[in-house]
Order: structure tokens, then C-alpha cells, then sequence
């Protein structure tokens, strides 16, 4: 065995960085969705989880991280809102990612359930549109029309943050875990909005947007809008909290 090997060196190895790392992403792109789903739907989907379903609301995002300072990736989900004990806030519950650092990064250090895809995200003075696909099969598009008329007030006061996600590792020789802590992230805090636009919009979701066989529905779509602004991934605010550990 190596004498004063220190473990923190073994980062380098993985190929990703560490979760107290900031970064920014200036110019960050970002198409959201808002749907009104199925409260039955909803909750069947999050009942492996420690979560309790906070609204029958959720959003399907597309941002474009092509700017990062710690490498170019883009990102996608479907973000519901959720309660942990007196905290409300919103869990990734789908994400996809198109470069294996990021996913890594997100998943192994913060527990974001991320998945590799195709993202792609287009924008116009007449229309916003992208889709995530992997191997050919389509995981969702969506698409929003901007519209001077059209507001935000259907889904102005949904809690999409703090992040609130499980962050696990299981063990290596039976069922269970080493690690199930219950995190929280907020990276909203550091954000500096730069434009909006609000529209009318679409959500085609794929058949595989689906936990243990259930399929995600949507009820209705609400609207869409499109953003940009400066991302901050901070050392204050960046860095998640453990706010609850159950093994």
C-alpha cells in the first residue's frame, strides 16, 4: 500500500471535479415547460423515493452549458416539486446529459439521476424548440412559440428550488446502502437573468419516461419560457447540504 496517499488526489483519475469546484456558465440558454400533471400519476412516481409530492405541477427543461469554464455539456430534466420534512423544493426526478464527466459529476457527487443523451436546443425570434433522444428514440422535445401577450402566472409561484435530490452509494456486497443522504442545492441564489420571454408551448414525451412501468403523464401544458443568463455555480451556494441522512 501506497504510504500518505492522500484520496483526494483520486479525482484526477475519475476525470471530473469535486463538489466545493465553482464554475460558470455566462450566456446559459434555457427552454422550461411547465405542465399540470396527474397527482396519482405523480406521487406513484416518486413513492421509491424518501419525497412527498408538493404540487401537481412540474417542469421539462433544456439548458445549454456550452459556456461552462469546466468544459462545454448540455442538460436536460423533468423537475417536480417536492417535501422533504419542512423543506419544499423540487427534484430532478429525470435527467439526461450528453458528455460522461457531467454526468459522473452530477450523479456520483450530488445524486442528480442523470442519463446520457443527444440534447438539442434552437432558438429564434419565432420559435424555441429542442429534444433529447438516445439511440434514435426520442425522450421528449418540447417547444414554446414567444408571445409578448402571454405571462408566467400559471407557475410564477412553483418551487423549482432548492434542488433536493438523494445522494447514495451502494454497498459493494449485498442490498443497501453505504451512503443515503438527503441533499440540498441552490444554485438559483448566484443567477443573473439577462432576458425572458414567455410563449405558448408543446411537451412530446417519449414511452420511456417511465419509472418501474409507469409512465409519466401531463395533464396540460401551461406555457413555456425561454431564458438567458449568467450561471454561477458558487462556493456558497453551489455546494450541496446534507440536510438528512438515513443510513
Amino acid at each position: 500500500m501506497k504510504t500518505n496517499y492522500d484520496p483526494a488526489s483520486f479525482f484526477d483519475f475519475l476525470g471530473y471535479p469535486s463538489g466545493d469546484t465553482p464554475y460558470t456558465s455566462p450566456g446559459l440558454r434555457t427552454l422550461s415547460v411547465y405542465c399540470r400533471g396527474n397527482r396519482e400519476n405523480l406521487e406513484h412516481l416518486l413513492s421509491a423515493t424518501p419525497f412527498e409530492l408538493a404540487d401537481d405541477r412540474f417542469v421539462v427543461q433544456i439548458a445549454d452549458f456550452t459556456q461552462s469554464s469546466v468544459g462545454a455539456f448540455y442538460d436536460s430534466g423533468i423537475v417536480i416539486p417536492v417535501r422533504y420534512g419542512d423543506t419544499v423544493g423540487a427534484n430532478y426526478t429525470f435527467e439526461w446529459e450528453d458528455q460522461p464527466w457531467s454526468i459522473l459529476l452530477g450523479r456520483e457527487v450530488w445524486g442528480y439521476p442523470k442519463q446520457w443523451g443527444k440534447i438539442d436546443l434552437r432558438d429564434s425570434a419565432e420559435q424555441v424548440a429542442g429534444e433529447v433522444t438516445r439511440e434514435g428514440e426520442l425522450q421528449f422535445a418540447i417547444e414554446m412559440t414567444p408571445d409578448d401577450t402571454v405571462s408566467n402566472e400559471a407557475w410564477a409561484d412553483m418551487h423549482t428550488y432548492p434542488h433536493l435530490q438523494v445522494h447514495y452509494l451502494p454497498k459493494a456486497n449485498e442490498r443497501g446502502f453505504e451512503t443515503f443522504e438527503i441533499v440540498s442545492r441552490d444554485t438559483s441564489k448566484d443567477f443573473e437573468l439577462e432576458s425572458k420571454v414567455f410563449g405558448a408551448a408543446k411537451v412530446d414525451l417519449g414511452d420511456s419516461v417511465r419509472i418501474a412501468g409507469v409512465k409519466l403523464e401531463i395533464a396540460e401544458v401551461l406555457g413555456g419560457e425561454f431564458s438567458v443568463g449568467y450561471y454561477n455555480c458558487s462556493r456558497e451556494h453551489g455546494r450541496s447540504r446534507v440536510i438528512d441522512s438515513l443510513v
